[in-house]
């Protein structure tokens, strides 16, 4: 068989092309200091490479809602030592009533406690993030206010709550500027707790109102003719906010306002209703003191879970860095390989490389390979 020039050059840049193709591979490897670059350098490591960081990923996630849930902590338990001190200040207020008292004392006992009920309002209604905390799955409605909504010419139904059965039930409906706009009777009066009812969204004269937000008040007696106490119902859900922690694993959060709050608003209501009416007596007294300490007694058990849920997160925490630390020197180890090694091997590709060059120019007689190539 006879062994032409370019039979000979043909062979000559396959070499060249071999060589330089892991000449560039060595290089490659230095420079980026990881061993597997490509799925085709090693597949089996390559698996192991993905597994690994699917399961790092997994890891991530769970530290970073850890410290989602530890924020919301943190945050609950700002709000609930609040709701906490104003219990015990209206606990106080309640304890120290003298039913004997004048009316100037009654009032500026009603009027304490009527800003205690305010404040509470706007800790349960409290926003972390944008969310309302105690509105569960509600996220963006308001949990407590004597408010109804218009929205694209469909009125919401109004919802509150009363401390009583009611036999008498009247609600006034006002605007921005606090004019009452419409004012409806309900004729089936009301039940104790959240009562339900619809609205056409008109006012007084039949005409359909803009879209916005109206607040309203309640006005109730019961069979008797006496008033019945009426406070902000929940509109929230049942339950908390839950966070995953790891796989088929979460801890709940902040709870529903309406468990945390309601009993509490009612209480404080009917006090300040019954001092307004010169009808506080010492059954009132020691009921509503009796509502208020249990109410304490409701906060603090949340804040003991909070602080339980804490003790939990700091343990899983733990848990995911360690793992994640084992996982990453894994990784590395089937990655990264060995520097040096990679060095070396770099040197050998070159000096290799050199060597092809040189003896292809000088089986073919080239002055200067490069001037070809």
């Amino acid at each position: 068989m006879r062994v032409t020039q370019n039979m000979m050059m043909n062979d000559a840049i396959k070499w060249i092309v071999k060589q330089t193709k892991e000449l560039n591979d060595a290089a490659i490897i230095v420079a980026s200091g990881k061993q597997i670059n490509k799925p085709s350098d090693d597949p089996a490591a390559t698996e192991q490479i993905l597994a690994d960081r699917t399961t790092l990923s997994s890891y991530a996630q769970y530290l970073s809602n850890i410290d989602q849930a530890n924020t919301l902590i943190e945050a609950g338990n700002h709000t609930l030592e609040a709701v906490s001190s104003l219990l015990q200040e209206a606990e106080d207020i309640v304890m120290d009533l003298d039913t004997a008292a004048d009316n100037g004392t009654a009032s500026s006992a009603s009027g304490q406690l009527e800003g205690i009920y305010e404040q509470l309002i706007a800790l349960a209604n409290t926003r972390f993030s944008g969310d309302y905390m105690y509105g569960y799955d509600h996220a963006d409605t308001i949990p407590f206010a004597d408010e109804v909504a218009i929205s694209d010419g469909t009125p919401a139904n109004v919802i509150f709550a009363l401390s009583a059965a009611a036999s008498d039930v009247t609600i006034e409906i006002t605007d921005t500027d606090g004019t009452v706009v419409r004012t409806l009777t309900v004729a089936s009066g009301g039940s104790k707790d959240n009562n339900t009812i619809a609205w056409d969204g008109c006012d007084d004269s039949g005409n359909l109102l803009s879209d916005g937000v109206y607040d309203f008040t309640i006005s109730a007696t019961d069979a008797d003719g006496e008033e019945v106490a009426t406070y902000a119902a929940y509109r929230g859900d049942a339950g908390g906010k839950k966070i995953i922690i790891e796989e088929n694993s979460a801890v709940e959060m902040n709870r529903d306002g309406g468990a945390l709050f309601s009993k509490t608003l009612s209480a404080l209501r009917q006090t300040i209703t019954a001092l307004k009416n010169n009808s506080c007596d010492d059954a009132l007294i020691s009921k509503s003191g009796n509502s208020l300490a249990e109410a304490i007694d409701l906060v603090t058990a949340e804040q003991v879970r909070l602080a339980n849920i804490a003790s939990q997160l700091s343990t899983n925490e733990k848990r995911w860095d360690n793992l994640t630390t084992t996982v990453e020197s894994s990784l590395s180890a089937v990655e990264t390989g060995s520097v040096e090694q990679a060095a070396v091997v770099l040197k050998a590709r070159e000096t290799t490389y050199k060597v092809v060059l040189e003896t292809t120019a000088t089986i073919l007689k080239l002055p200067k390979l490069s001037d070809y190539i």
